[in-house]
């Protein structure tokens, strides 16, 4: 067989089936023998195949990651305890209201089976009217659960919960989308894995309360609010598709979440900062050139915006009185010191650190052992240290690249926004919403989309950085940039595991325990199970009977079955404890046997609970021994007949 002619500048790129020196064969470089050639359409359809997996490649790791914060979130979903929060979400979602509870009454504890199912007759407006009137919140999340609720089956908690959960999934997959707008795919999926194994995200899924869906809204916002920035940056007019969009959402999430506010003003104050900075140093974003026609375009552009700024304020207009009217109620007063001092004014720093840090790690610290909580803090102050001096660098290039500057600093500026007006509200109003970690969901997506962009950025290395200076001077290269792409370091795995570690405890309720310990306090009430039990808790507000009601629903759980008769009541102690004391006297219907009465009282000091009490016709003395205070105080009285 004749060899064939050489083929010049054939398209194939170099490889071992290439002749020439050094290559594998022997003739000049470039020529391919009859038997190479024929070989071709195998290696070009395994081009091919190889293609095809590498264009799918970055949705098979997303889908991965979605199934791995899927998992994280409805893992013992309806094991933990049910908070007062969440009673309240149970409450107003099922379309009940306050005057379904039996209060100044003693009832049986099996009748909160009766309060806590679905009214399915309940509409959406009559749920508003009801959040309106008996809560501190927007309806949309209550009338959105109401209807998952009427198509879910399973328990009210399970129900309440899982939907939470699916909109904390649901910010997985939009994380991606905002760092692949943002930056770049890499830097997508990094964002998405981050917020699947962050612990601070995976606790507010598995809460039945309105933190996961706000925060799905302002990730979809803040899409809209790069884009835009982006136009703005290259003087290109914004779609009308894009700011209609925008303002959707924004409108959604004010009628979702109050704090939703602080991320749309947080959102404009930074548009209209780098726009006012880039007359100021116009070099720094690298803007184009501005010319008479842009200028033009560009009024055009500012004016569209203005108005899809203020759409969502004409249409959250018909709630801004209840707004004014919640803004006043005295349910918020827990935002305020009890007792304050001069340690009031250096707490709010010190939670909000401590809030960045359980977003990355989270050990178990809360009601544990010493042997457990000092080596936990240490590891966790360890490795806090550790990601830190890592990832400063990165967050570094990120804001110093030029194709990642623009979208850097607009969700820094955004993050830095929202921080000022949380400290403005703590320090301004004397509200302190920063010592609830929960309340930091607002500002958390900008903090996770820059960590995911920042772990994928390899930082500038001075030798290198230094000796392609020298090469460009010498040869005409071109300086060293860094561009978006893996570190390769231990950094990227280790923070994973980290997360992942960290959520399991979250899951297994180590970490993130349920304000008030509810479970806790039921084991405690049911010191003796086989005497019966009357439980009476003192309130003053709808607040307090909720956070009794979430005892009640746990003591259910212990005492359910052939265990001897359990009561419950709800008194006011209104204008005070006197009032309590004098309706225990009229109760009847009394087991004929011994009675433990348990008197929850919140705001009550110990030594202002009285010696002896009266239970209907029967004398219960105080036992100085079962006195415990988990949140609230509450006291055992042992009545003899």
């Amino acid at each position: 067989m004749l060899p064939l002619p050489a083929i010049k500048k054939f398209p194939y790129s170099p490889s071992p089936l290439r002749g020439g020196p050094g290559r594998g064969g022997k003739g000049a470089p470039g020529v391919r023998s009859l038997e190479q050639i024929e070989m071709l359409p195998i290696e070009l359809n395994q081009s091919d195949n190889f293609l095809k997996m590498h264009r799918y490649r970055p949705y098979l790791s997303l889908a991965g990651i979605l199934i791995l914060g899927t998992v994280l979130r409805f893992a013992q979903l309806e094991a933990k305890p049910v908070w007062l929060d969440e009673i309240l979400t149970g409450l107003f979602s099922l379309g009940q209201s306050y005057d379904q509870i039996p209060l100044d009454a003693v009832f049986p504890l099996a009748q909160f089976a009766d309060i806590f199912t679905l009214n399915s007759t309940a509409s959406c407006q009559q749920i508003a009217q009801t959040v309106a009137t008996e809560s501190t919140h927007p309806p949309l999340f209550f009338c959105l659960t109401h209807e998952w609720l009427s198509g879910v089956r399973g328990s009210w908690i399970w129900q309440t919960r899982s939907l939470c959960a699916l909109f904390g999934v649901g910010a997985i997959a939009a994380m991606y989308g905002l760092n692949r707008i943002a930056f770049s795919r890499q830097a997508g999926l990094m964002g998405a894995a981050v917020m699947a194994v962050s612990p601070f995200a995976v606790y507010l899924s598995q809460e039945a309360r309105h933190y996961t869906l706000p925060m799905l809204l302002i990730i979809l916002s803040l899409m809209g609010f790069i884009q835009i920035q982006k136009n703005l940056h290259h003087r290109v007019k914004i779609r009308p598709w894009l700011g209609i969009c925008w303002a959707i959402v924004n409108t959604l999430g004010l009628y979702t979440h109050y704090f939703f506010l602080l991320a749309w003003v947080a959102e404009l104050v930074t548009i209209l900062a780098l726009s006012l900075g880039k007359y100021f140093h116009p070099g720094r974003l690298a803007l184009p050139e501005p010319t008479p026609s842009a200028s033009a375009k560009e009024t055009v552009t500012w004016l569209s915006l203005a108005g899809y700024s203020l759409l969502p304020l004409l249409l959250y207009f018909p709630w801004l009185p209840t707004l004014h009217n919640h803004f006043s109620r005295p349910e918020t007063d827990w935002f305020k010191p009890f007792e304050p001092s001069w340690m009031d004014s250096v707490t709010p720093i010190v939670q909000t650190l401590a809030g960045w840090v359980v977003m990355i790690v989270a050990f178990p610290v809360e009601n544990q052992p010493l042997w457990v909580v000092i080596p936990s803090a240490i590891l966790m102050l360890l490795w806090c240290g550790y990601f830190l001096i890592g990832i400063t660098p990165r967050i570094k290039a990120v804001l110093n690249n030029k194709t990642t500057r623009l979208s850097g600093v607009s969700l820094l500026g955004f993050t830095a926004v929202v921080l000022l007006e949380y400290f403005t509200i703590v320090y301004g109003l004397g509200k302190d919403i920063t010592s609830a970690v929960r309340y930091h969901f607002i500002y958390y997506p900008g903090i996770c989309a820059l960590l995911g962009a920042s772990l994928m950025m390899k930082p500038p290395n001075p030798l290198n950085k230094t000796r392609f200076s020298l090469l460009a001077r010498a040869g005409g290269l071109r300086p060293y940039s860094p561009t978006l792409q893996g570190a390769g370091s231990y950094l990227i795995p280790a923070f994973l595991i980290v997360g992942l570690i960290s959520s399991v405890f979250v899951v297994s309720n180590w970490v993130f325990q349920k304000p008030y310990n509810p479970a806790g306090v039921a084991q405690q009430l049911n010191l003796e199970p086989t005497v019966p039990l009357v439980v009476v808790v003192g309130y003053e507000n709808m607040q307090e009977v909720a956070l009794g009601l979430s005892f009640a629903l746990e003591l259910d759980k212990i005492r359910e079955g052939n265990l001897p008769e359990t009561d419950w009541a709800f008194m006011t102690r209104s204008p005070s404890y006197q009032s309590v004391w004098e309706n225990l006297g009229a109760v009847s219907e009394l087991p004929p046997a011994a009675v433990n009465l348990w008197i929850v009282a919140p705001g009550l000091r110990q030594r202002e609970y009285p010696q002896q009490l009266g239970l209907g016709d029967r004398l219960c003395n105080l036992d100085p021994s079962q006195y415990y205070r988990l949140g609230i105080p509450y006291q055992l009285y042992r009545c003899r007949q």
